[in-house]
């Protein structure tokens, strides 16, 4: 693989989905405002009002902060923010988990059935032409391997993907080093045969700590330099040795 001329050697090329191949803040503001509407349809609009501002959503503008539980947090995580805020609001603790757990699953499914993800301009190209030169390709994400399958059938890419684990596959999300180890063993693969590629410091953090060959940051986000880690402006940037 070519990164910016610079000729990386490798086996596994393991990526994030959110913000790296997937066009993440329009899916996870409609998210957000499924769950709120979830929440209150399951738990009442006290818990969904408690839950919205934890979670990072303004449900009265529609906003969301992309740096918030919701957008960045292991879904289980964000899940236990909503059953505090169902427990702040007058349910037992086990009822209130039970009731966040319920009202996740129901905007999953409004979530699938509704709304049309978007990859980023070039990305099915490029992962396609890794794919062709003989690398094997996987995905480990802090979200559900569930849903990130069903995802990744909806774009049309599942099948070039050998493996996809997500954070209830692993015991800790990123930026622990789990999920990723977790993506290595099944494809069987050692870590220092592979390069993770994601968006976020977290993403570089996880691949150090497996002892990944190295990591790619796409996008603008603030990661210090490090000879382990390589900056693009997106995964449509990374090519094939002639």
């Amino acid at each position: 693989m070519l990164v910016n001329g610079e000729e990386l050697c490798f086996e596994f090329a393991l990526f994030d989905v959110d913000g790296t191949l997937v066009d993440d803040e329009d899916r996870y503001r409609s998210l957000a405002a499924l769950r709120f509407n979830a929440l209150e349809a399951r738990a009442g609009r006290v818990a969904a009002e408690a839950w919205a501002p934890l979670g990072g959503y303004d449900h009265v503008n529609h906003s969301l902060d992309m740096s918030g539980p919701i957008a960045k947090a292991a879904r289980r995580e964000d899940m236990a923010v909503a059953a505090v805020a169902i427990y702040r609001a007058g349910r037992g603790w086990h009822e209130a988990r039970a009731l966040a757990e319920a009202a996740y699953a129901d905007a999953d499914a409004v979530q699938m059935r509704d709304y049309t993800p978007k990859l980023f301009p070039g990305v099915e190209n490029s992962l396609r032409h890794l794919k062709a030169a003989g690398f094997t390709l996987g995905i480990a994400t802090n979200g559900s391997s569930r849903i990130t399958r069903e995802l990744l059938h909806i774009l049309g890419i599942q099948n070039l993907f050998s493996v996809v684990v997500g954070s209830e596959d692993a015991a800790n999300p990123k930026p622990a080093p789990d999920v990723l180890l977790a993506a290595c063993d099944g494809a069987k693969i050692q870590s220092s045969r592979t390069i993770y590629v994601g968006d976020q410091p977290v993403d570089a953090e996880a691949a150090a700590a497996a002892d990944c060959a190295g990591s790619i940051i796409v996008g603008p986000a603030p990661v210090a330099p490090s000879p382990f880690i390589r900056r693009v402006a997106s995964v449509a940037d990374l090519a094939t040795h002639p």
